[in-house]
């Protein structure tokens, strides 16, 4: 009788230890793959640019510039039915808190221009450089260059908000876009 209580205590204590090793090589794998950034979702998530359709987003990047600046630029087309013009440009991070310093914020048209920006902006309202015409056509593609403070995580992806103020060319009424930029930090 002692015989058979003994083999079936000790082919519970089996099914226990060979249960336990299954679980806790479970729990190291999910750990790991938790420590490797493999079951986060937003490395699946694909990039965008989103403006709407009266503003279209054709291309963009974020750089990291330094461990506490970054650069983003982004290819943007007016698709309004007339001309524009830019009046003030303010950015966030993922968690809707305004980045501060934004020491500079520059808008080239034509797109491919690599002289003078047409506007630029030092933390407040966009003023007109007298270097271009200064409305931004209906149907042509204009580069936004932003520089600002915020530490950036190179190889991660980062949700920026940009709220883009215009008034039409011939208005006085101004008109507030929001964009949403998710992308890959580059270098």
């Amino acid at each position: 009788m002692k015989s058979s209580s003994r083999k079936s205590g000790q082919a519970a204590l089996e099914f226990l230890v060979t249960y336990g090793w299954v679980m806790m090589t479970v729990l190291i794998m999910t750990g790991a793959l938790i420590y490797f950034d493999v079951l986060n979702p937003e490395n699946y998530l694909p990039e965008e640019c989103i403006f709407g359709q009266n503003i279209i987003c054709d291309d963009w990047s974020i750089e990291k510039t330094t461990g506490s600046t970054f650069e983003m630029n982004l290819k943007l087309k007016n698709n309004l039915e007339k001309p524009i013009i830019p009046v003030n440009i303010t950015m966030y991070d993922r968690d809707n808190m305004k980045i501060a310093v934004c020491n500079e914020f520059n808008i080239y048209c034509p797109f491919n221009s690599e002289g003078t920006a047409n506007w630029t902006s030092t933390n407040g309202g966009i003023s007109w450089i007298p270097s271009g015409n200064p409305s931004w056509r209906n149907g042509k593609s204009c580069r936004l260059e932003a520089k600002c403070e915020k530490a950036l995580i190179s190889g991660f992806k980062e949700t920026l908000r940009v709220d883009f103020a215009f008034r039409r060319q011939s208005g006085s009424t101004n008109h507030l876009i929001n964009g949403k930029v998710f992308s890959k930090i580059s270098k």
